[in-house]
């Protein structure tokens, strides 16, 4: 696969500093986690690190691993700045196996990273090498903020406006892919100059998430329109996957 964040990377937390999550999503994976006895986890596109630095507040275990060499040099900067020590892998999701011999208690997949694989033979190779990744009954949870409400949107999104910066948003898509094209505008004395970055997701929605998960041997397949965990339905703004492996 091609690093699609290779140079994104470095401007990408222009979205929000590494410390800016909302309570809805910590108090989602605190009460999720406890039910479940999560103690150690292991996101697998850990991005520049956010989810990592939440868990570990939370006081969790973590591992974080991405395919995006610059992300993780990113997110390795950003740990270290709040005094972070924490193991991050260079890893195709696919290929878990390759970089971590360990089983965790769960195994995240955050912010519509799983849809970047654009065939049903690739994702459901992620999807067990996430599950040999677990231990016996292991959770896995996967988000998504794709889902036929926020499709129906209109095409063009001002997702940050700073006096010195906005990042817009354009996006297109048909039955099978959504294209984001993201415009990152600097306007500033500083800092002049604009970039394009053009993400490519499979449209995966509740249905394609059952047959895929059971698929790839997971069970106890639940599917959230929400952080709060209400159901699923084709107004909701988020898709949120919890799934366990099933007995080896």
């Amino acid at each position: 696969m091609k690093d699609l964040y290779e140079k994104f990377a470095y401007d990408y937390d222009e979205f929000g500093s590494i410390e800016n999550y909302l309570g809805s999503e910590r108090s989602f994976f605190q009460q999720l986690f406890t039910e479940y006895n999560v103690e150690t986890v292991l996101d697998c596109a850990c991005g520049t690190g956010q989810h990592l630095y939440m868990l570990s507040e939370l006081g969790y275990r973590v591992h974080g691993s991405d395919f995006s060499a610059s992300m993780l040099s990113v997110a390795s900067k950003n740990l270290e700045k709040c005094g972070k020590n924490i193991p991050l892998r260079q890893c195709d999701f696919r290929y878990l196996g390759q970089a971590f011999a360990e089983q965790f208690d769960a195994v995240i997949c955050l912010t519509t990273s799983l849809p970047h694989l654009h065939t049903d033979e690739d994702l459901v190779t992620a999807l067990q090498s996430m599950k040999d990744r677990l231990r016996t009954n292991g959770l896995l949870v996967l988000t998504q903020g794709t889902t036929p409400y926020t499709l129906s949107l209109p095409p063009i999104e001002v997702v940050v406006n700073r006096e010195d910066f906005s990042r817009i948003f354009v996006k297109e898509h048909d039955n099978q892919f959504q294209t984001i094209h993201v415009l990152d505008l600097y306007h500033s004395k500083v800092r002049l100059e604009s970039s394009q970055y053009d993400i490519v997701y499979k449209i995966i929605l509740d249905d394609d998430y059952r047959r895929l998960l059971s698929e790839a041997g997971f069970g106890n397949i639940q599917i959230y329109g929400d952080y709060d965990r209400s159901p699923y339905c084709e107004e909701s703004c988020r898709l949120i996957v919890v799934a366990q492996g099933q007995k080896k």
